[in-house]
């Protein structure tokens, strides 16, 4: 169960990818851009040849309790992540094509005090010790290291498809058990990797400070079945971040999923209700990208699990409040 509850958890967190950067390349360059006085528009760019490096860092707590628990379990986590984008590909219909690069993960998880996972690709550290479910685990975030994601963009920044997500998958069942296995293939499941690089939160029209907008998006994600998020965001005003010129854009909104069918026959049904979003993303229009986006999110997820040794059909209820604070920036634009 408790690996059942972090890799779901860690699920929720891969939803949440948005373009993001910082302080290299054409990020550490001082902002050409002079904001106008009328509208303007907000709209990602793809520079044939151009490489961005970008990182997400999660600080995550949770609060476990369900009916066979004696009490309440406490859990903090911690989930660090880099890739890479390079645009391989402009279209004559105004798409482009992008690839996607994992290049590092980091993961520290403790559980009313005690350390259970704490792995770092880069050091190739690790705390496994002789437990294998543990060393499963990271076996299976290490084999994400280096995979590649094709995206194929229309002139809207909307996906059109993919390519690359079988091989990455595949990768996914070497090494831990078999329902690891599939926790983490839900956790890297199409649909949240669709939401990765696309502009679905940026507006359809010119805005100016003072604007507002509405944003919807439903994500697919496996066994927590389609999760719905409604946002509304505002564009405040023009903001110097670093060195550059940007939207500051403050955003509000609420999450909430719809069941999949599908769930009951693993005996892992998710729902997520009373979930709530807010926070502030940085557009620079010069360089087509949001440079960073902070937010904090708090939702409560119910679970129903299967009760080993007490028979076919014997289940409990699991509940878990948590809190999450997410950094996502840009680190270079070469």
């Amino acid at each position: 169960m408790k690996k059942n509850v972090f890799l779901i958890t860690a699920t929720l967190v891969s939803s949440l990818f948005w373009v993001g950067c910082n302080k290299s390349g054409k990020l550490n360059q001082t902002s050409t851009f002079t904001p106008p006085t009328g509208p303007v528009e907000l709209k990602l760019k793809w520079p044939v040849g151009e490489r961005v490096s970008q990182s997400l860092d999660v600080k995550m707590n949770m609060e476990i309790s369900g009916t066979n628990l004696p009490s309440t379990i406490n859990q903090d986590m911690t989930l660090g992540e880099d890739f890479g984008l390079n645009v391989l590909k402009a279209e004559a219909d105004g798409g482009h094509e992008v690839e996607l690069e994992f290049v590092g993960i980091r993961m520290k998880l403790d559980q009313g005090g005690k350390s259970l996972i704490d792995y770092d690709s880069a050091k190739k550290s690790s705390n496994s010790g002789n437990n294998p479910a543990v060393a499963g685990v990271e076996k299976m975030l290490q084999n994400v290291i280096g995979a590649k994601i094709q995206y194929f963009l229309d002139a809207s920044n909307q996906v059109e498809r993919i390519e690359g997500y079988d091989t990455l998958m595949n990768a996914l069942t070497v090494g831990g058990r078999a329902d690891a296995a599939n926790s983490m293939k839900s956790m890297f499941n199409e649909g949240s990797l669709k939401q990765m690089i696309g502009g679905q939160h940026l507006p359809s029209k010119p805005v100016q400070p003072g604007d507002s907008w509405p944003v919807q998006t439903d994500i697919t994600m496996g066994d927590l079945g389609t999760m719905t998020m409604n946002y509304t965001f505002n564009f405040e005003r023009w903001e110097t971040r670093g060195k550059r010129t940007c939207a500051r854009l403050e955003f509000q909104g609420t999450m909430k999923s719809k069941a999949n069918p599908g769930a009951a026959a693993t005996g892992m049904p998710v729902s997520v209700q009373n979930g709530d979003s807010s926070g502030v993303a940085w557009f620079d229009p010069e360089l087509g990208m949001v440079i960073q986006t902070i937010m904090n999110q708090n939702m409560t997820m119910n679970m129903t699990v299967p009760v080993p040794g007490r028979g076919k059909n014997a289940t409990q209820t699991m509940t878990m409040v948590m809190k999450q604070a997410i950094n996502m920036k840009l680190n270079s634009v070469k």
